[in-house]
């Protein structure tokens, strides 16, 4: 099964990578709203699953308990909140930048997972980390050249990293790999009630604060579906599968891999140049990932 979740992982990173390109076509919407009707679409589609998908063996799903619905309300909000953040990134500074600086969510994320999953580090994921802190700090360096837009851009994409690893870890506590299959929330049951909850946070945010909803031009409305279903259905939803699987640390820093393509994609479609500081940066972060998965963390049975 680690095969297949590496596997998913591979597939996940390539449908993450359209994400700000997608967000940027959309951007007729404001950057709350485009968040809004990202999750309104990937809570649609797995709502289904969630009554009609029955595990084999299992003639009636297990119910789910309070305790894991407090963790799942959690989980969304945290999601809600990354997803308001990290697509207002975009309005100010570069795809480059903000797909780059998301990256600090591995640091994190194995500090944590280290702390409170017995996921031992050895010392080649501690090179890692300092790695992608150095090049995150290069990547800020270089925008700082470029002006106060571009920091304020980058300010934001920072904290969307500390949400999206707040909203991993709970993940990996609510979907645990202890041994058993049967423990923890099982996929199609966890990912509609984390969604729908980041759902109905963003449209608070979006009415309290008097976005636009809409209606938008038909190219606005199809990109926003298409963000949606290709980097959330798809993308998102196998990360979360392969955090069963796989440890914490390896699948947050896996996600490495959406910079590189994000970034080609932007220079693509819009003729954005990388900065000099995210030109060494980026690198860096590239080389933390390879690190990581020919010398990945080990779980602690004991």
């Amino acid at each position: 099964m680690r095969k297949s979740a590496f596997t998913g992982i591979f597939i996940a990173v390539i449908a993450y990578a359209w994400a700000a390109i997608l967000i940027r076509w959309s951007q007729e919407a404001p950057p709350l709203t485009i968040a809004f009707y990202r999750m309104v679409v990937a809570s649609i589609v797995w709502t289904p699953i969630f009554f009609l998908w029955k595990p084999k063996g299992q003639k009636k799903p297990k119910p789910i308990t309070k305790r894991q619905l407090k963790w799942m309300l959690l989980a969304g909000l945290f999601l809600c909140l990354h997803f308001a953040t990290w697509t207002a990134s975009l309005s100010y500074t570069t795809v480059a930048s903000a797909v780059f600086l998301i990256l600090l969510q591995p640091l994190m994320a194995a500090l944590a997972a280290h702390a409170f999953l017995a996921e031992r580090l050895n010392r080649w994921n501690f090179i890692a980390m300092l790695l992608t802190l150095l090049g995150a700090v290069l990547i800020y360096w270089g925008d700082v050249q470029l002006g106060q837009d571009y920091i304020f851009g980058d300010l934001l994409a920072m904290i969307g990293a500390v949400l999206a690893m707040a909203y991993l870890f709970v993940a990996r506590i609510v979907r645990p790999d202890r041994g058993e299959e049967d423990e923890g929330i099982p996929l199609h049951r966890y990912l509609p009630v984390v969604y729908w909850a980041a759902t109905i946070g963003l449209g608070i945010i979006c009415v309290v604060s008097g976005q636009d909803l809409g209606p938008f031009e038909t190219s606005t409305w199809l990109g926003l579906l298409a963000l949606g279903l290709i980097p959330t259905v798809i993308g998102h939803s196998l990360f979360n599968w392969a955090l069963r699987y796989l440890p914490a640390f390896t699948v947050n820093i896996a996600i490495v891999g959406e910079p590189i393509g994000a970034s080609l994609l932007a220079f693509a479609f819009f003729q954005e140049i990388p900065s000099k500081g995210l030109m060494v940066g980026g690198p860096l972060m590239i080389l933390a990932v390879l690190l990581v998965f020919v010398f990945p963390p080990t779980l602690d049975r004991t």
